[in-house]
C-alpha cells in the first residue's frame, strides 16, 4: 500500500468516527430527553461530553490531518480552488466543521453534562441547561451538515 492509500485509510476511519459520533450523540440526547427522567439525561449529556472527547475529537483530528496529507500526497494541492473545485469546497467546508467542533461543540458539551447534572441534582430544568442543550442542538446539526455535504462532495467527485 502506498502513502495514498494510508492517508485514504486514516482520512476514512476519521470520517466514520466524526460522523458517527455526532449522529449517535444527537440520537441518544433525543431518546434521553423524551424519558423526562433528569437523571437519565444528565447521564446521556456526560457520557456524550467523554465519547465526544475520546473517539469524537481522535475522529477530528485524523479526518483533518490526513485529509490534507491526502490533498499533498495526491498533488492537489491544499486550499487551491482549481483545478478540483470539489476538494477545495471539501476542504474548506471540513475546516468549518473542525474549527466549529473543537471551539464550540467540544466546550460546550462540557458545560452541557454539569448543567444537565445540576438540573438533576435541582430536579428542574435551570436557564443555563435549556441553552446549552439549543447551542449543542444548532451546533451538532450545522456540523453534521458540514460532514455530510463533504461527504457527498467527496464521492461524487469526477473522476
Amino acid at each position: 500500500m502506498d502513502m495514498r492509500g494510508v492517508m485514504l485509510f486514516l482520512h476514512l476511519i476519521g470520517l466514520a468516527l466524526w460522523f458517527g459520533v455526532t449522529l449517535t450523540l444527537a440520537l441518544l440526547a433525543v431518546r434521553a430527553n423524551r424519558t423526562g427522567d433528569r437523571a437519565v439525561i444528565a447521564f446521556t449529556y456526560r457520557a456524550g461530553h467523554r465519547v465526544l472527547m475520546g473517539p469524537g475529537l481522535i475522529g477530528m483530528l485524523l479526518t483533518t490531518i490526513a485529509g490534507f496529507g491526502l490533498a499533498g500526497v495526491g498533488g492537489y494541492g491544499v486550499l487551491q480552488p482549481q483545478p478540483h473545485h470539489w476538494q477545495f469546497q471539501m476542504q474548506v467546508l471540513g475546516l468549518i466543521a473542525f474549527v466549529l467542533a473543537v471551539a464550540i461543540q467540544i466546550p460546550n458539551s462540557g458545560r452541557l453534562a454539569r448543567a444537565a447534572e445540576a438540573s438533576a441534582n435541582a430536579d428542574q430544568d435551570s436557564g443555563s441547561f435549556v441553552k446549552f442543550r439549543k447551542t449543542s442542538a444548532i451546533v451538532g446539526s450545522i456540523n453534521g451538515v458540514l460532514i455530510l455535504i463533504a461527504t457527498l462532495l467527496g464521492a461524487l467527485r469526477p473522476f
